[in-house]
């Protein structure tokens, strides 16, 4: 089958023959705009040759995703089909302790563009753009007729589209948004439809057990607290105390919910609605009355823009808590955009350091868990970065 293409106007296709899937808007020839989402197109180099074949995407600065190096493969729902196949084949989930799990991971599953995430009956499938919204419906069948998963969200997201579209919408019949699942099992609930994300952060489960068995015996700390994640799990292995922070209050009552669904009482440890900044205010430098602590905030850059900026407010969110943290404390410092890359992550968390007066020994260096998985010729894809470390101080 005949495809448009679209010419490479910089030197990528070493790049993009490595793994890499992604062209942006100003490394192809401007006439391929008139084409329409979701058409699929054969990228060339100047000459002509044949480098790519991907997904077209007019709304996106992200304009191409490449499915395939090969000429003689066809982008279509049978190509769909094998990937969902293999995703599925390479993980271990569900188990019988753990119901919520990653099952597409977009271009780490070389199925560009799009996510999807099971809680229990419920998957949440989540298009990365207008082009990605073409795997939709396709993806939805092949993955219930393969899982027996019959009940559907689908969150939009604008990560690299500017498009508006409608966040959340039931594909199928609705029902409770609230959506139970278990993670190495411990309870928990998801609003699949305000959640962030798809409703839980599934990525850091396995940084979730690391910083558990860290806390045993010990106070724990996890700003930007969410619905609770690590402080259920640091309190289900023994925590003396948690204290859970988040600006929004349903966040923080769900978080309660999450403690009694486990059968700890949440009376026992401490549920904070703040702005982080204003609560580690609170402290003297050194005498934050903690032994660990986790700092997981929100992605502070969702395009490549924004980098400067979010590099500034990371720094200034770790040194503050690095400030206040006691010596020999635990700290778990996270950030989840694509745009940090760990060099780049490793370097804030060194001029945090610097900036509170102190050294951070990392003991540890961490990704998203085993159902994120990665490309090695795609960095992007190692979005999520997790260090832990000890606070010394001379």
């Amino acid at each position: 089958m005949a495809h448009p293409k679209v010419t490479l106007t910089q030197p990528l296709h070493e790049v993009l023959r490595r793994g890499h899937p992604w062209i942006w808007e100003d490394a192809i020839n401007p006439r391929g705009r008139d084409l329409s989402a979701g058409d699929v197109v054969d990228v060339v180099r100047p000459g002509g040759e044949f480098v790519g074949r991907g997904v077209y995407d007019p709304d996106s600065p992200l304009r191409v995703r490449l499915w395939t190096l090969d000429p003689n493969v066809e982008v279509d729902d049978a190509l769909l089909e094998a990937r969902i196949r293999q995703a599925r084949k390479r993980r271990a989930y569900p188990t019988h302790d753990t119901t919520g799990y990653r099952l597409l991971h977009g271009e780490g599953d070389r199925i560009p563009g799009l996510v999807c995430d099971i809680y229990g009956e419920v998957g949440v499938l989540r298009p990365d753009g207008l082009a990605a919204e073409r795997w939709v419906e396709p993806a939805r069948k092949i993955i219930e007729r393969l899982t027996g998963t019959s009940a559907w969200v689908v969150r939009r997201g604008q990560i690299h589209s500017s498009a508006e579209r409608p966040v959340a919408a039931w594909l199928t019949e609705p029902r409770d948004p609230l959506i139970p699942f278990m993670e190495h099992g411990m309870l928990f609930v998801c609003d699949v439809i305000e959640g962030q994300k798809t409703g839980f952060f599934l990525d850091q489960r396995a940084n979730r057990q690391h910083i558990a068995q860290l806390s045993r015996g010990r106070r724990m700390l996890n700003l930007f607290g969410y619905t609770g994640g690590f402080s259920v799990a640091a309190a289900t292995a023994g925590a003396a105390r948690t204290t859970t922070v988040d600006l929004a209050e349903p966040a923080i009552r769900l978080a309660e919910r999450h403690f009694e669904m486990n059968q700890l009482h949440p009376a026992a440890h401490e549920f904070i609605v703040s702005d982080v900044f204003d609560y580690l205010e609170r402290f003297e430098p050194g005498r934050a009355p903690f032994e660990v602590a986790v700092c997981d905030p929100p992605s502070f850059a969702h395009r490549r823009k924004d980098v400067g900026r979010a590099s500034g407010a990371y720094t200034r969110l770790f040194a503050r808590l690095l400030e206040v943290m006691p010596a020999n404390s635990t700290v778990a410092l996270a950030s989840c955009s694509s745009h940090i890359n760990r060099q780049h992550f490793l370097q804030l968390t060194a001029d945090a350091a610097r900036q509170a007066g102190c050294a951070l020994v990392l003991t540890g260096i961490f990704g998203a868990g085993d159902d994120h998985p990665v490309l090695p010729g795609f960095p992007d894809g190692e979005y999520l970065q997790c260090v832990v470390g000890t606070v010394s101080r001379d």
